[in-house]
């Protein structure tokens, strides 16, 4: 079919680029350039009687293409000829049956007929977690320096995108005192536990980290989709949003030491220490990152008998027939947040030591927050014609149109999470987004 099209654009004088099909059928996409007529319903075997009351010529395809497009400015004109897209099993691809883009095209006695389109693309969750927080570092046993330091803080670069989390280190051990653990961040309350007072008031464990925030949901999708000579491109849910990191947990509060042998009935194990710290805090384990947003569900296939692009639309005793609109891909659920770290052990005293304290532990860190759901894809369409620029002729008399149902819209969190379900209709103009 496409060769002898391509002989007759090849005649000088337009009014002899007649192409003469048998009523058979050809399986091929075939692409028409302006000023060519297409005669089908022939009987080849039978010194080529018309017979497209009885049998027309078929174009076909391979499922996903479309089979007749045409282009090029000027006029095409198409008589007995029966256009037929293949159902198609792809995600989200779409079952059209003819383009026309920029020219004025005429049919006769035409069927026009798309076939069944493709649900959208289903998204899956994450099947891991999100980065998990490190653990605390424990504190260290007192009776061993003047001063002794604390756990150090434990980083989660949540290199994913989120917030970095790190815990409160350890409270240092002093001679009098213990000093407070550190705060874990991101910001949250003050989660560090105090150290031990000169007048003996224990230590204090530090808090956990406050968990992040779960992600927004991303919305369904609601536009119409776009068409272009290559077919027709339908709307993805959104993607839902990442959720928070958490709170490092607090450090712990850092135990009081010797200030002099034998005072208050405390001691060392040396007996000639003097002036040394207690036992130091253990650091908080790392807040856990958040978990990435669900993609949004794939956006379901149409089902186009006609997309007209800035065309002119001539028709006589022509029907247009559509199959079903793919279902929209339902959004993925978001991924789940990290765990928190396990907080650090507060430094133990010095065995043999007498009157002295454990140091305290750190606060175990937040989990992070869930990512958002991504939202559903919108339902495919079942239109008989998709057009931008002029309106279609829609004369009873002269088209009809034999629709199938849409597709409904993918599930995503709620009202605003779920896909629209895709347009019926005979004609829908596309020219707004």
């Amino acid at each position: 079919m496409q060769y002898a099209i391509d002989l007759a654009r090849k005649r000088t004088d337009p009014k002899t680029r007649n192409v003469y099909a048998c009523a058979e059928t050809f399986t091929e996409k075939v692409e028409i350039q302006a000023d060519v007529t297409l005669f089908g319903g022939l009987d080849c075997g039978n010194g080529w009687q018309w017979i497209g009351d009885q049998k027309r010529t078929t174009l076909t395809a391979e499922a996903g293409a479309i089979p007749l497009t045409m282009h090029g400015g000027g006029s095409v004109r198409m008589e007995d000829v029966h256009v037929l897209a293949e159902s198609v099993v792809t995600s989200g691809a779409s079952s059209i049956a003819a383009v026309a883009d920029g020219v004025t095209v005429s049919l006769a006695r035409c069927t026009i007929e798309a076939s069944d389109a493709a649900p959208g693309a289903e998204q899956r969750q994450e099947t891991s977690n999100a980065t998990r927080g490190g653990d605390g570092n424990p504190g260290e046993v007192g009776c061993m320096a003047s001063v002794t330091a604390g756990g150090a803080e434990q980083v989660n670069d949540c290199e994913d995108g989120g917030e970095v989390s790190i815990s409160g280190a350890g409270g240092v051990g002093q001679a009098n005192s213990g000093g407070n653990g550190g705060d874990g961040t991101p910001d949250g309350s003050a989660n560090g536990g105090a150290g031990q007072t000169a007048g003996g008031t224990s230590c204090m464990n530090g808090r956990d980290g406050a968990p992040g925030t779960s992600g927004e949901p991303g919305a369904g999708a609601t536009a119409l989709g776009t068409l272009t000579q290559g077919g027709y491109t339908g709307k993805a849910g959104d993607s839902g949003l990442p959720g928070a990191t958490a709170q490092g947990g607090g450090g712990g509060g850092g135990a009081r030491g010797v200030l002099s042998m034998g005072s208050a009935g405390r001691s060392c194990a040396d007996p000639n220490a003097k002036g040394v710290g207690g036992a130091s805090g253990g650091s908080g384990g790392a807040g856990g990152c958040g978990g990435k947003g669900g993609p949004g569900g794939g956006a379901g296939g149409a089902s186009i008998a006609l997309i007209s692009l800035d065309a002119t639309l001539q028709f006589h005793d022509v029907t247009l027939k559509t199959g079903r609109g793919g279902k929209g891909g339902n959004g993925a659920p978001g991924q789940p947040g990290g765990a928190g770290g396990t907080g650090g052990t507060g430094g133990k005293a010095l065995p043999g030591s007498s009157g002295l304290n454990n140091a305290c532990d750190g606060g175990n860190g937040g989990r992070g927050g869930q990512g958002g759901r991504g939202g559903g894809g919108r339902g495919g369409h079942s239109i008989g014609i998709a057009f931008r620029g002029t309106p279609p002729p829609m004369d009873a008399n002269d088209i009809h149109f034999e629709l199938g149902e849409p597709g409904s819209g993918g599930e995503g969190d709620g009202n605003t999470g779920d896909g629209a379900p895709g347009a019926k209709e005979p004609a829908l103009s596309f020219d707004s987004p």
